[in-house]
């Protein structure tokens, strides 16, 4: 698991931001997919992904960083137990 986002995983205060960046990788780092996705401004999307880079001790120009990243917020699905509101 990314210790940064195993941090933010444990914050329910950083969902939202965990659904961007999720987005975000499933789009391959298109910013403007995910923005209409998202139905975000894009000036929100890079100011939620600065948050995550810097919350998470990351950079998202990293390719091996963007793949670790991506594979911890799948298996988090994967592996967390439901929840209430889910």
């Amino acid at each position: 698991m990314h210790p940064g986002l195993e941090r933010m995983l444990r914050d329910d205060a950083h969902q939202v931001l965990l659904e961007t960046l999720e987005v975000y990788l499933d789009l391959a780092g298109n910013a403007q997919a995910t923005a209409e996705r998202l139905r975000l401004h894009r000036t929100t999307l890079y100011y939620r992904l600065q948050r995550v880079e810097q919350l998470a001790d990351t950079d998202l120009k990293d390719g091996n960083e963007r793949l670790c990243l991506h594979l911890a917020l799948k298996l988090s699905r994967l592996t967390r137990p439901p929840r209430s509101d889910d």
